[in-house]
């Protein structure tokens, strides 16, 4: 279904782009246009028709196809949906446009052409309707980029078929006046392509999200096609510029600018096939499924951030690079080369920037890029936090580190002992979250088993959430109450809200956030110094006008609370991991402490306990009140 709305898309697009380019040519020469007159006409009133279809099309989507549809349901879908109030839009414009292409059979004026064309063009923009742009969670900017991108690349492909026909129609015309359309529209379609490339970039920063989808998910595929594309589209025109400026006065090949032309053209048109569909499929940055088709990717921190000793392979690829660039710059700029640098130069070049590329490639897998299912909150830390206990001690030990009762047997299959990794150390960020995954499904090495007949796949993402908390463990512990800088998240969790409007911790970003924990279990002295304490930090999270959360356990002072956790004990869990201290044994049950949040979503400090004495809650307001003018960072708590 989706090819067949994007083929009527395609074919709706079309019609109304020839009849804008055959408008525009004529007014770049001043020349009377009324042989394009009638075959502009029918492009319009072509595209009103096709307008029709495009509905039923779009209905289709909605309803199975073994259902009929009605003109009761059509009227329907039309009057009480977005999508139909834009498609009302544009058939009106569609209309009015085919309209003023038949008055202009039997009148001819300037102010007429000007209207018809500006009728075009906003013919012109409103196709973006019919894809993304309608999309209301995309920014305004973004929006507006899709109308903008629509419309300066469907003028330059209209523009551009429309040259092709002047110059193989246009047999009695003089050739300077040929070469005269020629240049002007080569400024216009400068203009077009300013816009495009522009607006395309706006776009793109929103649907692709990152480099690897363009190679990792079928809309980045697509689009890498539509930039070959438009590459093949650019070569043609920058032949047709050096035939233009090494021609000779009152000489022009009105024969060879066509056959260019031509081909660019049958490039433009494979494009616009390329972005009827892509306007129609799931963005990129929406994919979860991700498929990484390439046995390695390029990373800074997997290669030169972890200081590799010199000489290492890595090494000797950078200087190689290296040395065939400063070769390409040599062959450039030494006289003896100048008749060959326009080809040994990018060649040289082209190889340097190879082997430079080969210093950054890692090791990388189908899953590299993949989106987990499931979101990074407390509750999934906590249910990998068992998977792992129940799977991965006995090699990793219980907290990771590497240290498990078999650790000191494993052998690979060449019978090599090995170590089993310290999930805890630095290396573990230097993998994706894809990596982990795939050697969870598949094993790793040879010694580490495929754990896919045991996890199903939202238990190895919930199993992956909770490796991110722990290997965070070498620096979390050295958390203080001096605020540093934004590098740990904070697990996400459900709230307790009666009037349901905060239902999780990630809804109260845009202010600090205090999270205290507490475990009120017993009646001894110790309890009274606990339920001051935690007295002081409500009283202290009101003080400097942050939120507060707390996670009690047991009898704790009610006038201590605050907004509370639907899930305590996986929350706990969860935080206990980030809780630790240097040389203190770990416990998933946290005594007292208390975690200040930015409002971005960072864990930015960390206090075990509040006295009077050692005036903490004095500085947990002066650091809340710096936090709350840090700017908003966005975090996105599916892709981390």
């Amino acid at each position: 279904m989706y090819l067949s709305l994007a083929t009527i898309r395609f074919f709706e697009s079309l019609p109304s782009a020839f009849a804008v380019g055959l408008l525009i040519l004529p007014l770049l020469i001043g020349e009377e246009s009324a042989r394009f007159k009638t075959t502009i006409a029918c492009l319009a009133i072509i595209r009103a028709l096709l307008g029709f279809l495009l509905l039923y099309l779009i209905l289709r989507q909605i309803i199975p196809a073994d259902r009929g549809i009605s003109f009761g349901q059509l009227v329907e879908f039309t009057l009480s949906t977005t999508v139909g109030w834009a498609w009302i839009a544009s058939q009106l414009l569609a209309f009015l446009f085919a309209g003023l292409t038949l008055l202009r059979l039997v009148k001819s004026s300037r102010f007429l052409d000007l209207a018809t064309l500006i009728s075009g063009l906003l013919l012109l923009a409103v196709v973006a309707v019919t894809g993304h742009a309608i999309d209301d969670g995309l920014p305004k900017w973004t929006q507006l980029s899709f109308f903008l991108h629509t419309t300066a690349g469907l003028s330059w492909l209209g523009g551009l078929l429309g040259l092709v026909w002047w110059m193989f129609t246009a047999h009695a015309k003089p050739p300077e006046l040929a070469a005269q359309l020629a240049e002007k529209w080569s400024m216009v379609a400068k203009i077009s392509m300013i816009v495009v490339a522009t607006s395309g970039i706006l776009i793109a920063w929103e649907n692709v999200g990152s480099i690897p989808n363009m190679l990792a998910t079928p809309y980045g595929r697509l689009l890498t096609l539509k930039l070959l594309f438009l590459c093949g589209a650019l070569l043609c025109a920058l032949l047709i510029v050096r035939y233009m400026r090494s021609r000779q006065s009152g000489a022009f090949n009105v024969s060879y600018v066509g056959k260019i032309g031509l081909i660019e053209a049958g490039f433009a048109l494979s494009l616009l096939a390329i972005a009827s569909y892509i306007a129609v499929i799931t963005p990129a940055s929406h994919e979860n499924d991700i498929y990484w088709p390439l046995p390695f990717r390029l990373s800074y921190i997997a290669t030169w951030g972890q200081n590799p000793i010199f000489p290492s392979a890595i090494w000797w690829w950078a200087i190689a690079g290296i040395v065939l660039l400063l070769g390409a710059l040599l062959t450039w700029v030494t006289p003896a080369a100048r008749k060959q640098r326009l080809y040994v130069t990018p060649a040289i070049a082209s190889a340097a920037l190879l082997c430079i590329a080969v210093s950054f490639s890692t090791e990388a897998y189908t899953d590299t890029y993949n989106d987990p299912t499931q979101d990074f909150t407390a509750e999934s830390v906590a249910r990998g936090m068992e998977a792992f206990q129940a799977n991965c001690v006995a090699c990793h030990g219980p907290m990771g580190e590497g240290n498990g009762a078999l650790s000191k047997d494993l052998k690979n299959a060449q019978g090599v002992a090995v170590s089993p990794a310290d999930l805890t150390a630095p290396h573990v960020g230097t993998h994706t979250i894809g990596d982990i995954f795939h050697w969870l499904t598949f094993g790793q090495g040879g010694v580490m088993p495929s754990f896919s007949h045991v996890l199903d796949v939202d238990d190895r993402w919930d199993m992956i959430n909770y490796l991110l908390v722990l290997s965070s463990t070498n620096r979390s512990r050295f958390i203080g109450p001096a605020a540093m800088i934004q590098w740990l998240i904070a697990p996400d969790f459900a709230l307790v809200d009666p009037e349901d409007k905060l239902t999780t911790f990630f809804k109260l970003r845009g202010k600090p956030t205090l999270l205290s924990f507490a475990r009120c279990l017993t009646a001894e002295d110790g309890h009274s110094e606990l339920a001051s304490s935690l007295q002081q930090a409500n009283d202290a999270a009101k003080k400097a006008n942050i939120q507060h959360v707390t996670v009690f356990n047991g009898a704790c002072p009610q006038s201590a609370k605050a907004l509370e956790a639907l899930h305590p004990r996986a929350v706990e869990r969860a935080y206990s991991v980030m809780n630790r201290y240097p040389n203190v044994p770990y416990t998933d049950e946290i005594d007292e402490a208390h975690f200040l949040i930015d409002r971005s979503g960072y864990i930015r400090a960390r206090y075990k306990h509040f006295t009077s004495e050692e005036n903490n809650v004095v500085q947990l307001t002066t650091q809340a009140a710096i936090l709350a003018q840090e700017p908003l960072v966005e975090i996105n708590l599916h892709s981390h």
